[in-house]
């Protein structure tokens, strides 16, 4: 063979293993099917009995995705307690990169945390308007309530809790609930962002947008309840080694990337 044909051989393997290292590192695609009847948000994934589900393997969590014209609908379960490390206090974060890459610029931190009835009141005024003191009283006949709080974080801004709907401004939402031995998380998002602290996808039905799924890592609320079983046990078992926040170790912090092709609003 001359020169010439090594050069041609040479390059076209060049081609060969540049597209393959492009091709294999790309996040899983996933279709979010389009919605064709509503969805009770509950924590629930009966509602996606017809839907595949993408697993991961590596900590085993499943997730799918729907969506209509003006709102992304997903389902993700922890499938093995062993993989919810804090996600108790840390919550689930969901970053949103239309521009397809891993960096962090925006995403809606979803926990769930129970609050005063007096907090709960004043929730709800916040989004609500005034209540009646009737309204009020038979929420107060109440210790505390369930609260499903999501706040935006933006990393080009600070970080707010998202605003009151106001005309066309909408929520997200989300439900969590017990799933055999893990955990499922429900959502409605809206994939209009209407301001920099407003929830939104940031994208439009037959968008390419990569997601990324985050929780767990240490937390103040997680070491705060650690440092409180620890001590407590010494004190029952008559121990006094000694208790500070050095010795709780740090829960290990999850992140889950997919590619998400939205479906078509036809």
């Amino acid at each position: 063979m001359n020169r010439t044909i090594y050069v041609k051989i040479f390059l076209l393997l060049f081609l060969i293993m540049v597209f393959s290292a492009h091709v294999f590192s790309k996040e899983d695609l996933i279709n979010s099917h389009k919605l064709t009847s509503p969805l009770n948000i509950d924590g629930s994934p009966q509602d996606w009995a017809e839907v595949e589900l993408y697993f991961d393997k590596k900590v085993k969590t499943e997730c799918a995705f729907r969506n209509d014209g003006e709102t992304l609908f997903i389902l993700f379960v922890l499938k093995d307690r062993k993989y919810l490390s804090s996600i108790q206090s840390s919550g689930l974060t969901i970053w949103f990169n239309p521009e397809g890459n891993k960096k962090k610029n925006y995403g809606i931190n979803f926990l769930q945390k129970m609050v005063p009835a007096a907090d709960y009141v004043a929730y709800l005024e916040k989004q609500q308007g005034p209540l009646s003191e009737a309204d009020k009283n038979k929420i107060l006949a109440s210790p505390s309530y369930i609260f499903y709080q999501a706040d935006i974080q933006n990393k080009q801004k600070k970080n707010a809790t998202q605003p009151a709907a106001e005309g066309e401004v909408k929520e997200a939402i989300f439900r969590t609930k017990s799933q055999g031995k893990g955990l499922a998380y429900e959502f409605a998002i809206p994939l209009q962002r209407m301001s920099e602290f407003a929830s939104g996808v940031g994208a439009e039905p037959g968008d390419v947008i990569k997601v990324g799924f985050e929780w767990g890592g240490m937390t103040e609320e997680y070491r705060t309840r650690k440092l409180q079983r620890t001590a407590n046990s010494e004190s029952r078992f008559g121990q006094s080694k000694g208790v500070s926040a050095r010795s709780v170790r740090n829960p290990p912090k999850y992140t889950r990337w997919v590619d998400v092709q939205l479906a078509e609003n036809k």
